[in-house]
């Protein structure tokens, strides 16, 4: 293992918290996360289930990303995704939830993140690459 994968890996086992899982619901303030083999075989995108809204994570190659950066290492993407309630909390939700009654307006609340976090790498030409709000980090349902 080259040197400077050797430094990031115990970067990376430093920076885990306990408790953080991959699964559906899994919650915390991840802010890096690698993996040293090649592309990531098994990330494919699961259906979300109908259960509420709630935050999902997904393994990704950083080449996979569409967004220019070159490297072996892998992120974790983290999404919202779920249902909602329709019930009105709000003024907002109340005056939509009427005319959605009365068929003057369509759509429903719908499953967002809330805050993001930063996701960091290390690129094939051994820089930090930061990526500010990359993956969400809490979801709700709004609108």
């Amino acid at each position: 293992m080259a040197p400077g994968r050797v430094l990031l890996c115990s970067l990376l086992l430093l920076s885990l918290q306990p408790g953080l899982g991959r699964g559906p619901g899994a919650l915390g303030s991840l802010l890096v996360e690698g993996a040293f083999s090649g592309p990531a075989a098994g990330a494919r995108l699961r259906r979300a289930p109908a259960g509420p809204c709630q935050l999902w994570s997904l393994s990704l190659p950083v080449a996979e990303l569409g967004l220019g950066y070159t490297s072996e290492e892998t992120v974790i993407f983290r999404y919202c995704a779920g249902s909602c309630p329709r019930g009105a909390l709000t003024q907002h939700g109340l005056t939509l939830a009427r005319l959605r009654g009365q068929g003057r307006v369509h759509g429903g609340p719908c499953c967002r993140p809330t805050r993001y976090a930063d996701v960091v790498f290390l690129d094939d030409h051994h820089r930090w690459q930061r990526l500010p709000q990359f993956s969400a980090a809490a979801c709700g349902c709004g609108g």
